[in-house]
């Protein structure tokens, strides 16, 4: 890691390989991505790795103009080892990239296509976030169901929570007098979980009705007075039957009709 040194507009370094020292310049870094030529054995070396204030005398021309002067002669005898210093690689660049090569981009450094795939990220990010805070009403829309359940691979979700009563459904049900009590029926039939998930169980609603289609008892029984097995169950499974048992007071022979709802 380089360290963070103010340096000034003519600056120094020196080769890995012979140790021959030379003048470079802010202009000549960004040429470079920080990488020249050494004059004297022709290795290449990172000048930004041994760079330093220069503190000699400048010549009377400028470096700008002795560095063009170097890369259009050939002649390299001519020229003290001191100058000699060659930039490999002719690409633009910027001071913040020859500082800290072509392999230490920041992330604002690297256009606008990773500005996209950030962009791309946090709204996902967001979504995701908007998903799990609102997953227990979520999960009743079969639209986000499987968003929901894969979300909650990731993170916590407690199962007793989810609901989706539209995806109950019933596959039987009997109304008949009671075999033992006077003045009683008997409720039995079953239903079954539709949801990709297991839901707490329903409360089910149970209505009577005349031949005229008028109400004449109805009532909401809870889980635990209706199911046969397990009556402190906290889930039901998909896609497993649920069988259902309930004693009820006989409404008289008006009662013709009967209707059962899942809440």
């Amino acid at each position: 890691m380089y360290s963070s040194t103010h340096l000034g507009s003519v600056m120094e370094t020196s080769c890995d390989e012979c140790n021959s020292r030379f003048r470079l310049t802010e202009a000549q870094l960004r040429q470079a991505y920080g990488k020249v030529r050494c004059g004297e054995c022709g290795a290449v070396f990172n000048a930004l790795l041994a760079l330093k204030n220069y503190e000699g005398e400048l010549p009377h021309h400028s470096l700008e103009q002795h560095f063009a002067e170097e890369q259009s002669q050939d002649n390299a005898a001519t020229r003290s080892p001191y100058d000699r210093a060659q930039v490999d690689n002719g690409q633009g660049l910027s001071l913040h990239e020859a500082m800290y090569g072509s392999e230490r981009h920041s992330f604002f450094s690297l256009g606008p296509l990773s500005w996209f795939i950030g962009i791309l990220l946090l709204a996902a990010l967001g979504v995701a976030q908007a998903i799990y805070y609102q997953r227990y009403q979520l999960i009743e829309d079969p639209r986000y169901q499987q968003q929901v359940i894969n979300l909650c691979q990731l993170l916590p979700c407690a199962e007793r929570e989810f609901a989706s009563v539209e995806q109950i459904r019933l596959l039987e049900r009997n109304v008949f007098t009671h075999p033992v009590a006077s003045n009683a029926l008997m409720v039995t039939g079953s239903f079954i979980n539709q949801a990709p998930f297991a839901q707490k169980p329903p409360e089910l609603l149970i209505s009577l009705f005349d031949v005229q289609g008028k109400l004449i008892a109805n009532r909401r029984f809870q889980a635990n007075e209706y199911l046969l097995e397990d009556r402190n169950r906290s889930v039901i499974a998909p896609q497993v039957p649920i069988q259902f048992r309930l004693e009820i007071v006989d409404p008289g022979t008006d009662a013709l009709t009967y209707e059962f709802e899942f809440f």
